[in-house]
């Protein structure tokens, strides 16, 4: 490893308050730092070797708790809407030929629709089979809570590796989430800013924000669930919407 082979560590601290360490290195050095188990030190580790980033966080409390509602949301969004869903939180992805231990780790992460039927069917066959699976198959909806101007061109990355959508929500100084932002990604071109979801159809960045705060402050699943319908609505009005109309 040669000296210049990384720049000094930049630290930020996070819309939300979390601590992000940011480290630039050639992708050599990211190979075999990869080697370490960074999740020891670290919650949240990214060692992208295309981009040539390290991105090491510490994550706050805000930060997990907006995590944790987000995959609340979708999980009932994805009912409403009829469809089937898990959920692979801050699973590590990567490009197959890329470095074991390298590699991208959303805030949340979901397979939606029939590669749910695909991954269920690899995690029968055992774990190994599973792995195998998430290395091939990209997630339909990566979430990133908390960015920093580090990670330009996070969402690019994301295309790059096959996954659909990403949304990004946006805090203030009082770190109170205030909006979100939703992308379509493609590998080879540059991420398109959405009016409504595509793996979601009709789902708004407002209405994922709005349903996070009701998330947050519910205290039993029931409630839970209530607070997305209020926003998103209940599957029966969605089939109801969704009719066309009669003829006169």
């Amino acid at each position: 490893m040669s000296a210049n082979a990384m720049t000094p560590t930049t630290t930020f601290t996070g819309p939300l308050g979390s601590t992000i360490h940011a480290i630039q290195a050639d992708a050599e050095t990211i190979e075999r730092l990869a080697s370490l188990d960074w999740s020891r030190q670290f919650r949240r580790a990214s060692l992208d070797p295309v981009r040539g980033l390290i991105s090491l966080m510490s994550p706050s409390g805000l930060h997990e708790s907006m995590a944790s509602a987000l995959d609340r949301v979708v999980e009932q969004a994805t009912e409403i809407h009829g469809r089937a869903s898990t959920s692979l939180r801050s699973t590590r992805y990567r490009q197959k030929g890329e470095p074991p231990g390298t590699g991208l780790e959303p805030d949340c992460s979901f397979f939606i629709g029939e590669s749910v039927y695909a991954y269920i069917d690899a995690l029968k066959k055992g774990q190994a089979a599973a792995d195998e699976f998430i290395l091939e198959t990209a997630p339909d909806l990566v979430v990133e809570v908390e960015l920093t101007h580090a990670e330009t061109g996070k969402p690019e990355r994301y295309g790059q590796l096959g996954v659909s959508e990403i949304w990004l929500l946006k805090a203030n100084r009082k770190r109170e989430i205030v909006g979100a932002e939703f992308l379509a990604l493609h590998p080879v071109s540059a991420a398109q800013p959405i009016e409504a979801s595509r793996v979601l159809p009709g789902i708004t960045p407002a209405q994922i924000v709005k349903a996070i705060e009701g998330v947050r402050f519910a205290a039993t699943q029931d409630e839970r669930s209530a607070a997305v319908e209020r926003v998103i609505g209940t599957r029966r009005a969605l089939r109801i919407q969704e009719q066309p109309a009669a003829y006169a």
